[in-house]
């Protein structure tokens, strides 16, 4: 696996975001991104998350791959599709569930997947979140609602992991 590192996210990433934004095969798996892509939503996230929590630029070499962050406890992720299938998120959502638990008294995380998601559920099943909620949800780039599972990782199971 490529050496990784994390950082906020910055202005100079839009290229490298909007690549990301602008590839069906991710954005419908997002539940916030809009489809068509749009260059004024990415250049609003090609920024520093000023919000709860935090998000990160996933680079190899200082170049933005993906993005990871948590959320009012919410953990969400994307990354470039010619870095599917190399262990990337399972290992950046490692670090950054490490660093979430860490640094905040929260007692549990949560993430979301499609039902379609298959890659993505492996991906939070490795990392010891569990299944318990499904129901559906407006997907905002697929304009329609959506079957999404939901899941939880408590700080109990992730210290005794």
């Amino acid at each position: 696996m490529p050496d990784l590192t994390y950082r906020s996210i910055r202005p100079g990433d839009f290229e490298d975001l909007h690549a990301i934004a602008s590839d069906w095969s991710v954005v419908r798996q997002l539940g916030g991104w809009p489809w068509p892509p749009s260059a004024d939503f990415t250049r609003g996230r090609s920024k520093p998350y000023e919000g709860e929590g935090f998000v990160w630029a996933i680079c190899i070499n200082d170049r933005l791959i993906g993005t990871i962050g948590i959320n009012g406890g919410d953990l969400g992720y994307t990354l470039n599709p010619g870095y599917h299938g190399q262990g990337i998120m399972s290992e950046a959502a490692r670090t950054a569930i490490t660093h979430a638990f860490q640094t905040t008294d929260r007692d549990h995380l949560t993430a979301s997947t499609w039902h379609d998601n298959p890659a993505s559920y492996r991906v939070l099943q490795k990392l010891g979140f569990v299944h318990w909620q499904t129901h559906y949800i407006h997907a905002k780039a697929r304009n329609i609602p959506t079957l999404v599972h939901q899941h939880r990782l408590t700080r109990t199971t992730w210290v005794g992991s």
